[in-house]
C-alpha cells in the first residue's frame, strides 16, 4: 500500500547505441515510462524525431519471400531482442536466394519441356487415330499446317472466320481443349494464324522424330517424360535439402528480425540531438539504480529532470502505486494523482468486501459474481473482472453464515440473523459504503503535497 516516487530522467546516447538502448528499456518496460519525443521536439531547432525509415522493414520481407519459396511456416521462435548484423542477414539471402534460383530454373525448364513432350503426345495419339501421316503434312510445298489446340469456350468462334480460306479437323476434345489441326495456304498462313490467335490457339510443335511410325515417336516421347519426371522430382529433393540445411537458421533470423522491427518502431520515444540521441522517460528508479541499469552501454549519460518540467507541453507523470495482486483490482475506486501521498486501496478493497460479506452475504449472489468475473477476464485480465471475483467471493462467505441461495431459498438454519430486512440491510451497507470513500477522499486531500519544480 504505498505510492512510489515518480523520477523524470534525460537519459542521452550515441546513435550506435540506439538497439541496445530499445533493448535495454523493453526489458524494464513494468518500470520505465518513456515519453512520445513529438512532445520534447515541438518546435525546438535542431532537434527531431528519430523517424527514419525502420531498417528492418526489407531483410523481413526478404525473408518472408524465402520461407514461402521454401513451404516454411512463419511463425515467431520467441520474444528474445538479439542484435543482428544486417550485412550478414542479406548476405544469408542472397546465398539462399543463389541456391534456389539455381534448382527452380532448372526445374522450371524441365517442366516446361515435359509439359511440351505431353502435349505432343497427345497430338501425335489424336492424328494416329485421325490416319493423318505426319510425313505427308511436313512435306507440303504450298500449304502449311499448323497442329494445337483451342479453349472449349473459344471454339465457337471459328465460324466468323469462314471467309478466310483454311480447312480443319478437329482431332479430339477434352473438358477445357479442343485439338485441332488446320491448314492454309503458305503465302496468306500469317492472315490464319492471327485470326487463330484471337481464339486462343496454342501450337504445339511436332518434334523432327516424328515421322514414319507414329508410335514409335510416341513411345519415344513418353520415356522422355519420364525421365524427366524423375529429374523434376530430383530438383524436388534438392530443394528439401535446402529447406533442412537453412531452416533452423532461417527461422532464428526472421524471429530476430520480426522482434527487432517491432522494437525499432519504439523510435518514436527517441528524440535526435543529430550527434546524440536521448529517451525522456518517467520511472520509479532512482538516478543510481538507472545508472546501473545502463551501466554495461558506454555511451549513455543519465540526468534526472524535475517531474514536471514539460507540463506545458502535455508531459505529465505517471502515479505509481504498489499493490499485491489481491488488492491491485480496486485501484481504479479511488485513484490516485500526482501530489498524494497516501494510496486508499487496501482500505477500499477490505470495507468493500467486509460491507459485501455482511450485507449482501448470499451464496448464489456470491457464486453468481464469482462466474461474472471470470467471463470478464477470459480473454484478457482486467480489474474489473477482478473486483467481482473478489467481491463474489466475499459476498459467497457472508452467505454460507446465512445460509440463503438468491435470498429465497434457505438451506440451513442461518448462524446469525441480521435484525434488519435486506432490502434495509442493503441500503444500510450502501450508506456506510458511502460514507467511507468520503472520509478516504478527505484523507487524500489532506495529506496531499504541492508539487514545486
Amino acid at each position: 500500500m504505498a505510492i512510489m516516487k515518480t523520477h523524470f530522467f534525460n537519459i542521452s546516447f550515441e546513435h550506435k547505441d540506439l538497439m541496445k538502448m530499445l533493448i535495454k528499456m523493453t526489458e524494464y518496460q513494468e518500470n520505465m515510462f518513456p515519453q512520445d519525443s513529438r512532445k520534447i521536439a515541438n518546435n525546438v531547432k535542431g532537434v527531431s524525431v528519430m523517424d527514419a525509415v525502420n531498417p528492418y522493414n526489407e531483410p523481413l520481407d526478404n525473408i518472408y519471400h524465402i520461407l514461402s519459396r521454401l513451404n516454411l511456416e512463419s511463425n515467431v521462435q520467441n520474444n528474445e531482442f538479439k542484435e543482428i548484423n544486417l550485412h550478414n542477414v542479406n548476405k544469408l539471402i542472397d546465398e539462399i536466394n543463389d541456391e534456389v534460383d539455381n534448382i527452380v530454373n532448372i526445374k522450371e525448364g524441365i517442366v516446361k519441356e515435359k509439359e511440351e513432350n505431353d502435349e505432343a503426345v497427345i497430338l501425335l495419339r489424336n492424328l494416329e487415330e485421325s490416319k493423318i501421316s505426319v510425313d505427308d503434312v511436313k512435306n507440303t510445298k504450298y500449304i502449311t499446317c499448323r497442329f494445337g489446340k483451342i479453349p472449349v469456350n473459344e471454339f465457337t468462334k471459328i465460324q466468323y472466320y469462314r471467309d478466310y480460306e483454311f480447312i480443319f479437323k478437329e482431332l479430339n476434345r477434352s473438358k477445357q481443349y479442343v485439338w485441332i489441326v488446320y491448314a492454309g495456304l503458305t503465302n496468306s498462313i500469317s492472315q490464319i494464324d492471327n485470326a487463330f490467335s484471337s481464339m486462343s490457339f496454342e501450337q504445339i510443335t511436332l518434334p523432327d522424330f516424328a515421322h514414319g511410325k507414329i508410335h514409335e515417336a510416341i513411345n519415344e516421347l513418353t520415356e522422355e517424360s519420364i525421365a524427366m519426371e524423375k529429374y523434376i522430382n530430383k530438383m524436388d529433393s534438392k530443394l528439401e535439402g535446402v529447406k533442412n540445411k537453412y531452416q533452423e537458421k532461417l527461422l532464428d533470423t526472421f524471429t530476430s528480425l520480426y522482434n527487432l522491427k517491432k522494437l525499432y518502431d519504439h523510435c518514436r520515444y527517441v528524440v535526435d540531438f543529430s550527434q546524440k540521441a536521448s529517451i525522456y522517460t518517467f520511472s520509479s528508479y532512482d538516478l543510481k539504480e538507472i545508472e546501473t541499469i545502463f551501466k554495461n552501454i558506454d555511451s549513455v549519460k543519465v540526468m534526472e529532470l524535475p517531474v514536471n518540467i514539460y507540463e506545458n507541453r502535455n508531459i505529465t507523470a505517471p502515479i505509481l502505486v504498489k499493490n499485491n495482486s489481491f488488492f491491485k483490482p480496486f485501484e481504479n475506486i479511488l485513484s490516485v494523482a500526482l501530489g498524494d501521498t497516501f494510496d486508499p486501496t487496501i482500505f477500499v478493497a477490505v470495507i468493500t468486501m467486509v460491507i459485501g460479506a455482511i450485507c449482501v452475504g448470499d451464496i448464489g449472489v456470491g457464486a453468481l459474481l464469482i462466474v461474472l468475473g471470470f467471463l470478464f477476464t477470459i480473454k484478457k485480465t482486467n480489474n474489473f473482472g477482478g473486483m467481482l471475483k473478489r467481491i463474489g467471493a466475499a459476498i459467497l462467505i457472508g452467505g454460507l453464515f446465512y445460509g440463503t441461495v438468491f435470498y429465497q431459498i434457505e438451506l440451513y438454519q442461518p448462524l446469525f440473523n441480521l435484525p434488519l430486512h435486506v432490502i434495509h440491510t442493503f441500503l444500510f451497507g450502501f450508506s456506510v459504503w458511502i460514507i467511507a470513500i468520503i472520509i478516504l477522499i478527505i484523507a487524500k486531500k489532506v495529506t496531499r503535497k504541492s508539487i514545486k519544480i
